[in-house]
């Protein structure tokens, strides 16, 4: 996968599809995180969600884990803008999960935002199972992705968007799925059981708290 390409446009081709309700999706549980030690964000992009986790300083460590070393550095800049007295509570790592071990162990907190629907079914049970070895025994995992649900209208514009958006990103990112799998059971598996959800544009995206018990 290759989103150096992309990582300029990506917030404007965000926001010209979907408006705000990404970010939206993606910050709706910021006010309900516990202030925790360690944190790992991953694939996170080009900071925007950065900057509003580390608002209200409730973490005392933050390690930011993306694929794209152009994704880092505009993450890297964007908060020397807007927050340049936290960096040194960030530690960011060009990692590609596929083939390379997270950078460290013991996180309280983990954040995959729109990140999972990148991968083929072998390589997200893999990159899953990564994850879920470097967390703490009651680790919480926050994640936002996209989702088909509802009735059978809604079902059917849900599969048209994705399947637009699996054909663009194939071609301008090399990702290796071609089709949105559900993660749920996999998180499951590792012990990272739901507590609470919300959905926006019509159902089209959710954000999950999943906390391991």
């Amino acid at each position: 996968m290759d989103f150096n390409r992309i990582a300029p446009y990506f917030e404007r081709l965000e926001k010209i599809v979907f408006n705000n309700q990404m970010e939206c999706c993606r910050t709706a549980f910021l006010p309900e995180l516990p202030s925790v030690k360690k944190v790992a964000l991953i694939g996170e992009g080009d900071g925007r969600f950065l900057v509003e986790l580390l608002k209200d300083g409730k973490f005392e460590k933050v390690h930011y884990i993306d694929s794209s070393q152009k994704m880092l550095e505009l993450a890297r800049k964007r908060m020397q803008k807007f927050s340049p007295d936290t960096l040194r509570n960030v530690g960011f790592y060009h990692r590609d999960l596929i083939s390379e071990p997270m950078p460290d162990q013991n996180y309280d907190l983990v954040v995959t935002n729109f990140f999972l629907d990148v991968f083929d079914e072998h390589s997200l049970n893999e990159s899953i199972s990564k994850i879920a070895a470097s967390c703490k025994r009651t680790a919480i995992w926050l994640y936002a992705d996209f989702q088909v649900s509802g009735g059978i209208l809604q079902r059917a514009k849900a599969f048209a968007w994705i399947k637009v958006m699996y054909v663009f990103f194939r071609v301008a990112a090399q990702i290796q799925s071609q089709r949105l799998i559900d993660p749920s059971k996999i998180l499951e598996s590792n012990g990272f059981q739901l507590k609470t959800m919300k959905e926006f544009h019509r159902g089209l995206m959710k954000t999950e708290l999943r906390q391991r018990i």
